[in-house]
């Protein structure tokens, strides 16, 4: 009798099992000044409510419920969750407030509201663009990312402002990109490509290879191996365990959101012509096509501090940019900065949230028209 009851017991877990859903994980990164406790509010609450509008918009998209949420297999947590790394200038912004205060008494009033104005709104973008600033905050999304990875689900990154610099750094950084046989080739390893050809079908991510000081960078930017032989030999040998701990695990990032986003300002992308793209921002792009990842970034089009990412590209021409075949498996990057904010044009950056009905609905409209474009598909017949 224990015996059957044991049986249909499992029987009902199966049929539930039968029926779970994995769950997508939306997390949302703030962007620059928001040290205080008001602009930290003002985040945190804007977001709350956004999400849920967002949400709506894209279970009631078919398209997006096909794609993104893998028809049905998948579904969008109601919470929000959060990477705040406001706080961690406090210190620096202090010590700015008090330099600023020296002019107080001095300065004409119009000009100390500029000054400070200037010196609030960009003070936390350039602090955090700084690779040692950078990494904290990186290894903060990183644990994010590995939490829903054990519980099976997957995650959406969301990078408002000058919080578009983590996510365009996770990805350079953290995709298991890098093929370490083939980077010889891009690389003074200085006679020891014996120790890099043990392990040459070996996947890793750039800032395992930095962790595990197989890699570091020049005088000129360049990256170079480590000259210890004895060390790069060890190290080699860890770099599994290295891979686990710092790179994004596969199958979990199903895409990334920057809106408001001044990158170009800081980064260059991958359709400039002038720019030589490095081995690394290539296979970052090759890595996002060929695993089902979308990289969208959505801007007002009166949004001063909104700057399109790039001239928008299809496969044919990435390939032909990057020099190398693809197996496009559904993902693409795309850039749609061509609708215009309710707001004035100078409230047009902190608008976002506020206009959470119109902020979704381009996005829902940037994810289709941008997979349609990189597919060359023709958008009234679908796919």
């Amino acid at each position: 009798m224990r015996k059957f009851a044991a049986l249909i017991l499992l029987f009902f877990i199966c049929a539930n099992c039968a029926f779970c859903q994995n769950e997508i994980s939306f997390i949302y990164i703030n962007g620059s000044n928001t040290n205080d406790e008001k602009n930290k509010l003002w985040f945190f609450d804007g977001v709350a409510k956004f999400h849920s509008v967002l949400v709506k918009k894209i279970n009631s998209d078919e398209f997006m419920s096909k794609k993104l949420l893998k028809d049905g297999a998948y579904t969008i947590k109601d919470e929000p969750s959060y990477l705040f790394w406001g706080d961690l200038s406090k210190y620096q912004i202090e010590k700015l407030n008090d330099d600023i205060n020296i002019l107080k008494r001095t300065s004409p009033r119009l000009a100390q509201f500029t000054r400070r104005f200037i010196s609030m709104c960009f003070h936390d973008a350039i602090w955090i663009s700084k690779f040692q600033n950078m990494v904290p905050v990186l290894d903060m999304l990183q644990q994010k990312v590995i939490e829903a990875h054990k519980n099976g689900d997957r995650v959406v990154i969301l990078g408002y402002s000058a919080g578009t610099f983590v996510t365009y750094q996770y990805f350079l950084l953290k995709l298991p990109s890098v093929d370490i046989g083939k980077m010889v080739k891009e690389l003074d390893v200085s006679g020891q490509e014996g120790e890099f050809a043990k392990i040459n079908k070996q996947k890793t991510c750039l800032d395992a290879l930095f962790r595990a000081e197989i890699l570091t960078y020049n005088m000129t930017g360049g990256l170079v191996a480590n000259p210890n032989k004895e060390l790069l030999a060890q190290n080699l040998s860890k770099i599994d365990d290295y891979t686990k701990c710092y790179c994004a695990p596969e199958e979990t990032i199903s895409g990334v959101v920057n809106y408001a986003s001044p990158i170009p300002l800081f980064y260059s992308d991958l359709s400039d012509p002038k720019y030589k793209i490095s081995q690394i921002n290539t296979l970052a792009y090759k890595y996002i096509i060929e695993n089902d990842i979308f990289y969208l970034n959505v801007n007002y089009a009166d949004d001063p501090l909104g700057i399109p990412s790039s001239k928008n590209l299809n496969l044919v021409q990435t390939k032909e940019i990057i020099k190398s075949e693809i197996k496009s498996a559904g993902g693409f990057y795309y850039d749609k900065s061509d609708v215009a904010s309710p707001r004035p044009f100078f409230a047009a950056h902190t608008s976002y949230w506020a206009t959470a009905n119109k902020f979704s609905k381009t996005i829902v409209e940037g994810f289709k028209q941008g997979y349609n474009y990189f597919y060359g598909i023709n958008q009234n017949n679908g796919d």
